[in-house]
């Protein structure tokens, strides 16, 4: 055992120095492929679409899925046009005067205007004329309205008096539902903007789609613009988790992307799988660094390299000590289980020498008797009493059948070579019949065997016959058995539901209820008995419950529900349904 744990031992040590060179190895191949991996488009093309970007000069490429980026103050408003809308605002509210309010707007829409200011004029007057009930002038106000927002570029939504005009313009009732251009620009209207429409015309997902995007896009433009230099390939660390990665495009411009430390390093293994890098090594892990202003292998807010879970488990300290108790443990365990193999070996031996023992016994016995009934009556010495000796002679005989029989079918059950003809049978009929067959065993020895009989209908079952009548009988020698002298077996058929019961119930001792399933097994007898006089071999219970369980059906023993001395053994089987 000792020479066995020193070269298992042996073995592991030398196994955990393999796997230290192993990863010596690996650690070199992954920093050579974060190295690759920081100037490589392999590993960019690997990252999600939402995440990427497109430099031009010292911009961010705006594309049409955002239309727009913040591009600072908004100009200064023209103040004869604000005028003008003050004096028309004044004449509506504060004088009531729509033919005042009216002028105003007619000189403001006969100016030339720029297209934001002559958005905000129109939105203005379509709403003055809506609310007076002047129908004929808001219908060429609100078409004028749709065809200059129709012919607006994404990035004018950024003009905030151009958004306000066109969210204007949507509100403005419509008798047939929303205008054309509203799917294409109501997501790229600013977000206060897009939060103050009716819930009916807003796009909430496409918008917050549209807000996450551009709000990258603006942290990507305020970060490139606040570095010291532009490198052409890179990553640099941005706020705690972060990386901001570009790489330079053939047309001149860059290729980037801003994601967090494991999305990036998930796009390395990723591209290394698809063959453009090689393969990342499982042996080893990256570290994220604590301090921002750490850098591995050209890749910022990384330390360095580590070995994976899997590889940790090969370099414990405690392994070798840890798998040396459990060898111990193991052989130990092996020997405890040849052990008890061993003892529960011997004791089958045991059993099988009781068993051949007890069944030469019981066999012995109505041999015994049968011979010297023979003789007797061979030499006359039976005379005036021959169909008494005759009587006894085929008692003795069916005993001894009925003891073949039943050794002979445990086999068969064991084997699985025993089979059963299920047949529509009369219950009440087959008890009948048996018991007429039993009652001259019970009158030879002083018991008395009466049938109860409590069907109202004959009870049709699907049974073997001759296999329910070899478990019946088991049941009423055991009954004979272990009944008591003087005393009667009383036997019941009763139908509760769809369910029949056959109850065989002597008047003896009974059985302690600890016993009452340990008895149905093989070659086991009651404690009171295992050791008696009481001929049997223990396989009569066996026999009956196992034949009864293969019929569809059960046997279970009870204490009589009268209280009084003696012990319930009652078979159950489903009815027979009529077609």
């Amino acid at each position: 055992m000792a020479a066995l744990s020193f070269l298992l031992w042996r073995t592991l040590q030398l196994e955990a120095r393999a796997r230290q060179v192993e990863r010596e190895r690996a650690e070199l191949v992954a920093e050579r492929i974060l190295r690759a991996a920081v100037a490589s488009h392999a590993a960019l093309e690997q990252v999600p679409a939402a995440l990427r970007f497109v430099m031009r000069g010292d911009r961010v490429e705006v594309d049409d899925s955002v239309g727009w980026l913040p591009t600072g103050p908004r100009p200064e408003p023209d103040l004869v046009v604000q005028d003008r809308l003050e004096r028309a605002a004044r004449a509506e509210f504060a004088e009531h005067d729509a033919a005042a309010a009216t002028r105003q707007f007619d000189e403001l829409l006969q100016q030339p205007l720029p297209t934001a200011q002559r958005l905000e004029v129109l939105a203005a007057a379509a709403w003055f004329h809506e609310r007076a009930g002047h129908g004929a002038q808001v219908a060429p106000l609100r078409d004028e309205l749709d065809s200059r927002i129709g012919e607006l570029e994404p990035a004018q939504l950024g003009d905030a008096g151009i958004a306000n005009a066109v969210a204007a313009a949507l509100r403005l009732p419509r008798g047939a539902g929303e205008p054309a251009w509203a799917g294409r620009f109501v997501p790229l209207l600013p977000s206060p903007v897009h939060a103050g429409l009716p819930t009916a015309l807003q796009r909430p997902q496409a918008a917050a789609a549209v807000a996450a995007r551009r709000d990258l896009l603006e942290a990507v433009q305020r970060e490139w613009l606040g570095l010291p230099s532009k490198p052409d390939a890179a990553l640099v660390a941005v706020g705690q988790e972060s990386l901001l990665w570009w790489l330079p495009r053939d047309d001149g411009g860059r290729d980037g992307a801003r994601l967090s430390i494991g999305e990036w390093l998930a796009a390395v293994r990723a591209a290394g799988s698809a063959g453009e890098l090689p393969e990342w090594p499982w042996l080893v892990d990256a570290v994220v660094a604590r301090d921002a202003g750490e850098s591995f292998a050209g890749v910022p807010r990384l330390s360095g390299l580590r070995p994976s879970v899997a590889a940790s488990v090969g370099e414990s300290p405690w392994l070798l000590p840890v798998l040396t108790l459990v060898l111990l443990l193991a052989f130990g365990l092996a020997a405890w289980l040849q052990f008890r193999a061993s003892r529960r070996e011997a004791a089958a031996v045991r059993a099988q020498a009781e068993f051949l023992t007890t069944v030469t016994h019981e066999l012995k016995t109505p041999l015994a008797s049968i011979r010297l009934l023979g003789e007797m009556l061979a030499e006359g010495r039976a005379a005036g009493r021959e169909p008494e000796y005759y009587k006894m002679l085929a008692g003795e005989a069916g005993r001894l059948s009925v003891l073949i029989e039943n050794v002979l079918d445990l086999g068969r059950l064991e084997r699985g070579e025993r089979a059963y003809d299920l047949r529509p049978v009369d219950v009440g009929a087959v008890v009948g019949e048996t018991m007429a067959l039993f009652a001259p065993v019970g009158e030879r020895e002083g018991l008395r065997v009466e049938l109860h009989d409590r069907l109202a209908t004959p009870a049709t079952v699907r049974l073997d016959r001759g296999a329910f009548v070899q478990a019946f009988v088991c049941v009423l020698d055991n009954a004979r058995k272990y009944g008591g002298a003087g005393a009667r077996i009383d036997v019941e058929t009763r139908s509760e539901g769809e369910r029949v019961h056959v109850e065989v119930r002597d008047h003896g001792p009974g059985v302690p209820e600890v016993e009452r399933q340990r008895i149905f097994e093989r070659f086991v007898r009651g404690t009171a008995h295992a050791h008696g006089g009481t001929p049997g071999v223990g396989i009569g219970l066996y026999l009956a419950r196992t034949i009864a369980r293969r019929l569809g059906g059960e046997l279970v023993c009870t204490a009589p529900l009268d209280g009084d001395h003696g012990a319930c053994f009652t078979f159950t089987f489903p009815m027979e349904t009529p077609a």
